[in-house]
């Protein structure tokens, strides 16, 4: 686990330089929405396409990774109940809720997490293509429809997904996987280089503008400009998200693949899955939409931080 361990302290170093930027004063205020819109728009759509050009979109699912799924599928749908009917939070916050207590992290601690734990990365490939192919879409047709980003016309709101970049560069990373076009050969092999260059910069763009947003957080309230009336219902959903994400998501794996039949180690891969923190990505689509930043924030960083220990103690318990 040394790997991982290694791996969050990067990432956490990396958040701080944000933190320590904004603290500082130098970037400009609205740097992190910047930062955000340059990943949404640029850096994440190039490396979705390299990521998904290059998949084995054909692995056949195993029981293994069948439960690992549906415990994904399941989980969010059950935090989004939670979010919308138990806690009454509008439809676009209650997205943005239900992705931060189930979404996970698969692209950049998915794989390492599942080569450490479980000696295989391929389990995380079918829930990377299900977030980005099924969850990630229909998020944004809900988000796109619900903040009026787009005409209230139903064809816009049916053509809503097609609009956004993150879905269009999943298409075109699968439509080139499936035809077999290897981005080397278009342009040289140029094309390959810049989306690769681009690519590389999602993550720390990511994590910079996440620290940028924590100074600016801590600026606001020293300010005495208190999110206060709702941050009572903000602080209560971040806690239902991180409790939801940390104990009831792996518990959900855990019956569902006993359902399944699986035990032991092979019941370790769901869990392992659903052990995962939530993405950043959630703070991005968050950021984005201008809802629910605070609570997509947060639950970065506290199931990043929390993780590590429900995954040992599963492991511990399931070996």
């Amino acid at each position: 686990m040394g790997e991982v361990l290694g791996g969050l302290a990067v990432f956490g170093a990396v958040i701080a330089v944000g933190w320590g930027l904004g603290r500082a004063g130098a970037l400009p205020h609205d740097a992190d929405r910047i930062l955000t819109r340059l990943a949404f728009f640029a850096a994440t759509p190039a490396l979705l396409v390299t990521t998904l050009a290059d998949a084995e979109l054909g692995a056949v699912l195993s029981a293994r990774t069948l439960s690992a799924v549906v415990a994904e599928v399941v989980s969010v749908l059950g935090a989004f109940a939670v979010h919308w009917g138990l806690l009454r939070r509008e439809l676009p916050e209650a997205v943005i809720g239900a992705l931060a207590s189930a979404y996970v992290n698969a692209a950049n601690l998915g794989i390492p997490v599942a080569v450490l734990v479980i000696g295989d990365a391929t389990a995380i490939a079918p829930v990377l293509l299900l977030q980005l192919l099924i969850l990630t879409p229909t998020a944004f047709a809900v988000l796109d429809t619900t903040t009026r980003r787009l005409a209230a016309s139903p064809l816009r709101r049916a053509a809503a997904p097609l609009r956004n970049p993150l879905v269009l560069a999943v298409l075109g990373g699968v439509a080139l996987n499936l035809t077999g076009v290897p981005l080397d050969a278009v342009a040289a092999g140029h094309v390959r280089e810049i989306l690769d260059l681009l690519g590389r910069m999602a993550v720390p763009l990511m994590m910079i503008s996440l620290g940028l947003s924590l100074a600016d957080a801590r600026r606001s309230r020293r300010g005495g400009r208190r999110a206060a009336p709702a941050s009572a219902g903000q602080e209560r959903a971040l806690w239902w998200a991180v409790g939801w994400k940390l104990v009831a998501a792996p518990v959900i794996a855990a019956g569902l693949g006993a359902v399944l039949g699986l035990r032991g180690v092979g019941l370790l891969v769901p869990v392992t899955m659903a052990c995962l923190p939530t993405a950043q990505n959630v703070f991005m689509y968050a950021s984005r939409y201008e809802r629910a930043v605070p609570l997509a924030r947060d639950a970065v960083l506290l199931t990043t931080a929390g993780f590590v220990p429900i995954v040992l103690l599963a492991s511990a318990l399931l070996r």
